[in-house]
């Protein structure tokens, strides 16, 4: 008996080891059903008598930084009553299989988190044995997910390729999943996706920023949910005109330096600043009163966003747009067309205290994706990465 092994368990109960060979690079381990006998698929009858024996290479998981392979002495059955000759059921390969389930499975699911080039690498198998794995493991994963009615949506497109092609996403905001990608960011499409919605008569808001199509296509296929403008997005129209009312000054040259290093310090909200950020906007202002104006005028929009009802926020709105036309700079008189083209979805937030952060989020999870896979030629195997990214089990947040 040897004294420098251990034995482990093969982790597979259905097939009993023959002999194992141990190599410098892999294991070979040579294994058998325990079944003496099989069914007929014929006649049904339980047959014990052997017809043939054939050796078949499988491959199985690795071990110890080996490669492991399963030498399967595959049986053919002869029916005594109908003399049938048929080959025993397979189920830790499957049928004409070259590979083991688990080792499969395990493809798949680190294909899930890596490139499919590095695991096939890592494994030492093909990359289309990898694909293959990873699209059989996202149909049992995502076939699994269980299904919940959507009450608030979120729309938002992100950018596949350079040269402004982009793929519009959808997401259900309160469970957090992707419920899916559609192409482009048009209308026509994402009309197509909601309407194949299920319980669609239960979606109460649908979240996105300021793109015409999207809300044409909500109104069209979603007659009984609100539209809600996405109040970063609005809030980032505002932002920008501040930061529009700094590069004129700047243009002109005085401070010209200290302008520009002051320019997210003015984006940034009055409650994070810190007191270093809060004396040097006092010394800007104090130079500048038409940028001390169009910062008051910022931050006085979002604390317009807390506002507790939509009687106050409508109010509140009109006193801001108010102050705009007397003491506003130029840049600010260019938001009244966005706040009357859009006004209704904008105060459609307080009945709705949602945003697409979470989209936005996301977002950035499939800007991580492609970049990992330095790009996808195939687009769908991009959605169907975006799909895999759906997390079921954090509760809804409010915003």
């Amino acid at each position: 008996m040897q004294d420098d092994c251990i034995t482990i368990k093969l982790g597979l109960p259905e097939v009993r080891v023959m002999q194992v060979e141990e190599e410098e690079q892999q294991i070979t381990v040579e294994v058998q059903y325990r079944a003496l006998s099989a069914s007929c698929p014929r006649c049904g009858q339980r047959c014990p008598k052997v017809h043939s024996v054939s050796k078949q290479n499988k491959r199985d998981r690795g071990l110890w930084n080996k490669v492991v392979y399963l030498v399967l002495h595959k049986r053919r059955f002869r029916c005594l009553g109908c003399k049938k000759v048929f080959s025993e059921p397979d189920p830790v390969f499957g049928s004409r299989r070259r590979s083991s389930q688990r080792f499969r499975k395990h493809l798949g699911d680190t294909a899930i988190h890596q490139t499919i080039r590095h695991t096939a690498y890592k494994e030492m198998v093909g990359e289309g044995l990898v694909r293959r794995c990873l699209t059989e493991e996202a149909g049992r994963l995502l076939g699994a997910a269980p299904t919940q009615s959507s009450r608030v949506l979120g729309v938002d497109e992100f950018s596949i390729k350079k040269g402004h092609i982009y793929d519009t996403a959808i997401m259900d905001i309160e469970h957090k999943q992707v419920l899916g990608v559609v192409s482009g960011r048009g209308q026509k499409n994402l009309e197509e996706f909601l309407d194949r919605l299920l319980d669609r008569e239960a979606i109460e808001a649908v979240v996105m920023d300021m793109h015409e199509p999207f809300r044409q296509a909500a109104e069209f296929s979603l007659p009984g949910a609100k539209v809600v403008a996405d109040k970063f997005h609005v809030v980032t129209h505002v932002n920008q005109a501040l930061d529009q009312v700094r590069i004129g000054l700047q243009a002109k040259g005085d401070k010209k330096k200290e302008l520009f290093r002051s320019r997210y310090r003015l984006l940034k909200g009055a409650e994070r600043l810190t007191e270093e950020d809060k004396i040097r906007l006092e010394r800007l202002f104090s130079h500048f009163q038409e940028l001390a104006v169009a910062w008051a005028l910022k931050e006085s929009f979002r604390r317009w966003y807390r506002s507790d009802t939509r009687e106050e926020a409508e109010a509140g709105l009109a006193q801001w747009e108010e102050s705009v036309r007397r003491h506003g700079a130029a840049p600010f008189y260019k938001l009244f067309s966005m706040l009357r083209d859009w006004r209704e979805e904008i105060l459609n937030y307080f009945d709705h205290r949602y945003t697409n952060g979470f989209v936005e989020g996301k977002n950035n999870r499939i800007k991580v994706i492609k970049r990992i896979a330095y790009g996808y030629r195939n687009t769908e195997n991009f959605r169907q990465r975006i799909m895999l990214t759906n997390v079921t089990d954090n509760p809804p947040k409010v915003a």
